[in-house]
């Protein structure tokens, strides 16, 4: 009876343990590439853009993306591309210039997914100054 009682335990810890978004196999990732727009640079002259994803800093463009706004995996001038492990993630992006502040959302990963996420300078929402 013993060894019942063990058993159920530890296929409960290990069901309550695979719920984790994160908890999947290290080799099912995707990748997410964030990039803005040449009108950023436009309007702000250089600038930076911290990506936080799920209250984390992820990297930082610095650079507007200018080729057809359409970067690819694996082209990634201008851009930060991240890999994740499969799940949904919340982002913010905060810019570095004049009256503009940020983008928020949210994205989700998939298998070998190359998820885009475009930073229009035109759905910043304003600093509160």
């Amino acid at each position: 009876m013993n060894a019942h009682l063990i058993l159920n335990i530890l296929i409960l810890f290990m069901t309550f343990n695979s719920c984790d978004k994160n908890d999947d196999n290290p080799s099912d990732t995707g990748k997410v590439i964030f990039y803005t727009n040449a009108q950023a640079l436009l309007n702000c002259g250089p600038f930076d853009v911290e990506i936080i994803i799920d209250n984390e800093s992820s990297g930082i463009i610095s650079e507007a993306y200018v080729e057809d706004f359409q970067p690819n995996c694996t082209n990634t001038s201008s851009t930060l591309l991240i890999e994740k492990v499969i799940g949904s993630y919340n982002y913010t992006a905060n810019i570095d210039c004049g009256q503009y502040g940020s983008w928020s959302g949210e994205f989700k990963i998939t298998k070998d997914s190359c998820t885009k996420i475009f930073l229009d300078i035109k759905n910043c929402n304003p600093k509160n100054d």
